[in-house]
């Protein structure tokens, strides 16, 4: 969503306010291409990035409009999750406001997350009534450590706390050089060390500034032909982080159709 409205010269935390119907567009050519889970525009909404530009009062309001432009996707996708990204600064009362907005949604993905203690703060903010918790993290390669988010955590330790907090799958998405092919080694250790359903979600490579913009090198036809070792690790669920389009999406559908045919 962030890289396909930044093509379309948008702001991403204010567009499902400033231009909703791009917002609806961009999902309804998702869910066109055969997506069948869509997420809330809503990646850096949240009182404590919002406050570092004054506009912390706005939160409600986006959100809503953010759902709004989701539930107008046509054709309906077959859920909807509220998106939110990380925030250093998770207390309970902050990820409680956050938790309020998503009530009515299918499911809660925390994305592109590093530390294991704002993970337990945000999970243990969560009442009853809250939908489903997926959790996703990202990874760089440490010279010395290897695969190890922002925060120093190790993906076995990621696999844990997630399973531990109640989440009901866990991911690995974005990455700063994080290819599909190294995608694999996070998945094999996922499910070494938990129980959980794993998905993934790739950029569309390291990206690189051209004259016209940001360009990312991962075409679809060449993401979704690495695909099959990753669905050999059983992961349960594909889609698109930075760079990807609905041609990624409808490219990820006809691979992943055709290996669940072969099986």
């Amino acid at each position: 969503m962030g890289t396909e409205l930044m093509r379309l010269h948008e702001s991403p935390r204010f567009a499902a306010r400033t231009e909703p119907e791009r917002v609806a567009l961009i999902h309804a050519q998702h869910t066109a291409a055969k997506a069948s889970v869509i997420l809330t525009n809503t990646f850096q909404v949240n009182p404590v990035v919002l406050g570092r530009s004054c506009t912390a009062e706005f939160h409600h309001a986006l959100w809503q409009s953010a759902l709004d432009a989701a539930r107008s996707a046509r054709p309906s996708p077959r859920y909807i999750l509220g998106d939110i990204g990380p925030f250093s600064e998770c207390m309970p009362k902050v990820a409680s406001e956050v938790l309020r907005e998503c009530k009515s949604l299918d499911g809660v993905l925390l994305e592109t997350w590093s530390s294991l203690d704002d993970l337990r703060t945000f999970a243990h903010a969560r009442k009853r009534s809250t939908p489903p918790l997926l959790v996703s993290f990202t990874y760089y390669r440490s010279r010395k450590a290897g695969w190890r988010t922002f925060t120093d955590e190790q993906p076995e330790a990621c696999a844990r706390a997630a399973q531990q907090t109640g989440a009901v799958a866990l991911g690995v998405n974005c990455g700063r050089n994080l290819s599909m092919k190294n995608m694999r080694e996070i998945v094999r250790r996922y499910h070494d060390a938990c129980e959980l359903p794993v998905f993934i979600r790739p950029n569309a490579g390291t990206p690189k500034r051209t004259a016209s913009g940001w360009r990312y090198p991962r075409s679809p036809d060449a993401m979704a032909a690495d695909l099959g070792p990753l669905l050999e690790e059983g992961i349960a669920m594909v889609g698109g982080c930075c760079g990807t389009t609905p041609d990624h999406i409808m490219h990820f559908r006809l691979a992943i159709d055709a290996w669940n045919e072969g099986r």
